[in-house]
């Protein structure tokens, strides 16, 4: 469990025992649970909370292999009387037939703060490319679908979502696309994950040396094992 307890070269434990004000910034993009001990600050204390994104799905249908993306973890934090919470984005399904396309995953949603706001939805995509990822709200970018780039039979993954919270790309197959009689299939691209924000000063927010446990939600797995997956989630917490 990672304990958040530095700003520069000092603790931040020890601005609570010394009194002495501070300033900073940390953000936390990796996914798990761990601590942060509350700085002393003299004008406000800001959280930034985003879930993380879902995971793009596998073409399914009749070829490229099935499989619905995951969805991505959420984010939480309680500070004082707040509790913040961002979840993550849903992730894609994968096409449920031949010659069709997979269902994006919802946006994930925030709750809590004084700003909350709702990752967008993947989408379903289309003959020759798979659904795009939804972009993180305030975050990262949706990962593009895969794209056949020409004849012959294929399976092309989607791309990540970029951080924080961006929804992965949903994978394609396609027997030829030169030939209309032939299979194909689309996964559905990722959604992005939801954000949180408050901003409370000295006597609303958390007491200097209060130790808060936190959780950063993981990116959602692509289906199938394609390469499209979400981007994590991610606090960052701000002093002055």
């Amino acid at each position: 469990m990672p304990t958040i307890g530095t700003a520069g070269a000092a603790s931040a434990r020890a601005f609570g025992f010394t009194g002495v004000a501070t300033s900073g910034s940390v953000t936390v993009n990796t996914s798990g649970s761990g601590t942060f001990t509350v700085p002393v600050y003299a004008n406000s204390i800001q959280f930034q909370l985003w879930g993380g994104g879902g995971g793009g799905a596998a073409p399914g249908g009749a070829g490229g292999g099935s499989g619905g993306g995951a969805t991505g973890g959420t984010t939480s934090i309680t500070a004082a009387s707040y509790t913040l919470i961002a979840t993550g984005g849903g992730g894609g399904s994968s096409a449920g037939g031949d010659r069709s396309n997979g269902s994006p995953g919802g946006g994930g949603s925030g709750s809590g703060g004084s700003t909350n706001l709702t990752g967008s939805s993947g989408s379903s995509g289309s003959r020759g490319q798979g659904g795009s990822g939804g972009a993180g709200a305030n975050g990262g970018n949706g990962g593009s679908g895969g794209t056949i780039p020409g004849g012959g039979s294929q399976a092309i993954s989607g791309n990540p979502g970029s951080a924080p919270a961006g929804g992965g790309g949903g994978a394609v197959f396609d027997e030829d696309i030169n030939n209309g009689a032939k299979s194909w299939s689309t996964g559905g691209g990722g959604g992005g994950g939801g954000y949180t924000s408050i901003t409370a000063t000295p006597s609303t927010g958390p007491s200097p040396g209060a130790v808060l446990s936190y959780t950063v939600g993981a990116g959602g797995s692509a289906g199938g094992g394609y390469n499209g997956s979400g981007a994590n989630g991610r606090l960052t917490i701000t002093w002055s």
